[in-house]
């Protein structure tokens, strides 16, 4: 008999979790917080997870879901447009956000990249390795085989660091003048851009590499 009710404020403690933590990060987040947005009674977390950190494990497997992601890109297409349709749809998940679930997830890991909690590697393991490793995927096929792996990493780094750039230190992109345009405003723009610069980066790094100047004619 008491089984369904047991079950509801489970989920209901897991669903104000994830708001709470996305909220207020890890450490600014307390049970009672969660409970009085779940309404239960303080001693449920307890109960049910087995303290705040349990919680917040569960909160973290939930909205960071095992075997989510695969490739958005096909090994067979062309390079570029790889970079393009992978760019394209990273840059809509992070600063579209429609869906409550995505924008939750990204705020999160928006706290723990502020203030890092022991539980960050599993973060980076389960949002943002497959990601990378489908970047590097790209990045071989345009640099081609010969490529160093200090020139790979510095060239996905590179890349990352112009798509997360509007997410990391918008306040103070706000605080500029002139202002820079909202992601959210231009995305076709913002993509087509991203693209074009992470795609004459790369070349110029595979030219030099192959001992051209960066912009001469190829042989």
């Amino acid at each position: 008999m008491n089984a369904k009710p047991d079950v509801n404020t489970k989920d209901a403690l897991l669903a104000a979790a994830i708001e709470v933590f996305a909220d207020k990060g890890f450490d600014a987040a307390t049970v009672r917080d969660i409970c009085g947005r779940a309404r239960a009674n303080v001693a449920a977390v307890n109960y049910h997870f087995g303290g705040k950190d349990a919680l917040y494990v569960a909160v973290l497997r939930e909205v960071f879901p095992k075997d989510e992601y695969d490739f958005v890109t096909n090994r067979d297409d062309d390079a570029p447009e790889r970079l393009r349709t992978f760019l394209g749809a990273l840059a809509r998940e992070i600063y579209e956000r429609g869906n409550g679930m995505v924008a939750q997830r990204w705020a999160i890991f928006l706290r723990e990249m502020a203030k890092p909690s022991a539980n960050l590697d599993f973060i980076v393991q389960r949002q943002v390795q497959p990601r990378a490793d489908e970047l590097r995927d790209i990045v071989a096929a345009i640099l081609g085989p010969d490529i160093t792996e200090r020139a790979m990493a510095f060239s996905c780094s590179n890349i990352w660091a112009l798509m997360l750039d509007h997410l990391l230190t918008q306040p103070i992109l706000d605080r500029l003048t002139p202002q820079r345009p909202m992601v959210q405003a231009s995305m076709d723009d913002f993509i087509g851009h991203v693209v074009k610069f992470s795609l004459g980066g790369l070349h110029a790094v595979r030219e030099s590499k192959q001992g051209r100047k960066p912009g001469s004619p190829s042989p």
